[in-house]
Parts: structure tokens; C-alpha cells; sequence
């Protein structure tokens, strides 16, 4: 079943350039299933990468497996709200996605991932700053978490500079790849993210 939420992505909400240190224009834009070959390149070209963080990685550098994983942010699959890729022309360089949407809490998480060709030129933090944004005034949030695991540093990194206050870390809270891991745990919240709406 599709969920009705106050975030219209469908509506052409997250369609919009950004502003990145990277050498092209980048447009963000939502992903839907029939972006799923587009983005089974986009993962499969940086796998090894992108793997050791995330763990859809494998899942979706197939075409089969990236439409089953766009599809569960296309209906809401277990609180999954939105993805949106960062494209150079035509190819995926980068996103955001926002999830474990928990509408009477008024939270959600947000994660973003970029490939080494963009790492460090600003991609993942600007597309984190437009669903900040939609967080905050689509969904009504009052708290936006993010997680990493400890080895992560350059995701904690990010968060502090987008203003996420750490909370404590989850000891051995995560499996990635069958091998145990500690979370930190990041959040905005309240007045925190007020000043998104204007970037």
C-alpha cells in the first residue's frame, strides 16, 4: 500500500539543482523503480566502495535488485520516505534518502552516500541539506537522527558539519556485511533545523 504523507515527492518536490564544489552541474531528484538501471550503474561502477558503509550496496548493483530497493522508498516500506539521487547529466553521482519515518514521534533518519570520484567536493552534504529540509517541512519532524557506524569517520564528520549533536554510541547495534559493529548516533532537533528551510 502506498503511504499519504504530507511529503508530495511525487509532486516534483525534490527536483532541483545544487550547489557542490564538484566540476559539473548536479540536479537532485527523486528516485523512483524506473530509475532502478540507472542506478544498478551507479552502484555497480563504485561498488567496492560504496560497500563498505552501506548495506544495500550488493543488493542493488543489479538492475533487479536496485528496482526492488527503489520500490520500498516508492510505497513506504517500513518507514522509508524518500530517495533522491545527485545526477552529472545522466548519471548518479551521489544521494540522500530519508527513512524509519515514525510520524507520532514526528522522527526520521536521514543517510546520504557519495562515490570516490565526488567525495569531498560538498555533493552528499548538499543533498543532505534539501531533505533536511523536506524533513522539517514535509513530514512535520521535530528530530532527524543519524547513524554511523565508528569506523565511519568521514559520516560523523559530515553530520557535525551540518550541525548534528552526537548522542552516545549503540555498542555492536549494527551488522554490516555479517561482522558486528558500533553506532554513533547523531540528531537535529526543534529549532535546529529551522535554518534548512532557507537554503
Amino acid at each position: 500500500m502506498a503511504r499519504a504523507d504530507p511529503l508530495d515527492v511525487r509532486g516534483g518536490l525534490i527536483d532541483r539543482l545544487v550547489v557542490t564544489r564538484a566540476p559539473a552541474a548536479l540536479r537532485l531528484r527523486q528516485l523512483t523503480p524506473e530509475d532502478a538501471d540507472a542506478f544498478a550503474r551507479h552502484v555497480a561502477a563504485d561498488r567496492a566502495h560504496l560497500r563498505e558503509h552501506l548495506p544495500w550496496a550488493d543488493l542493488a548493483a543489479e538492475p533487479e535488485g536496485a528496482r526492488d530497493w527503489l520500490e520500498a522508498y516508492a510505497t513506504g516500506r517500513d518507514g522509508r520516505v524518500v530517495v533522491a539521487g545527485a545526477f552529472d547529466g545522466t548519471t548518479i553521482v551521489a544521494g540522500a534518502l530519508l527513512l524509519h519515518h515514525d510520524p507520532p514521534a514526528a522522527a526520521v533518519e536521514l543517510g546520504c552516500w557519495a562515490t570516490a570520484a565526488v567525495q569531498g567536493l560538498g555533493v552528499a552534504r548538499a543533498a543532505s541539506e534539501v531533505l533536511i529540509a523536506c524533513a522539517s517541512a514535509g513530514l512535520a519532524v521535530e528530530r532527524i537522527a543519524w547513524h554511523c557506524t565508528t569506523a565511519n569517520s568521514r559520516s560523523r564528520a559530515l553530520a557535525e558539519r551540518l550541525g548534528f549533536r552526537y548522542e552516545g554510541t549503540l555498542r555492536s547495534a549494527y551488522v554490516l556485511h555479517g561482522v558486528r559493529h558500533d553506532l554513533d548516533v547523531l540528531s537535529l532537533v526543534g529549532a535546529e533545523l529551522d535554518g534548512f528551510a532557507q537554503r
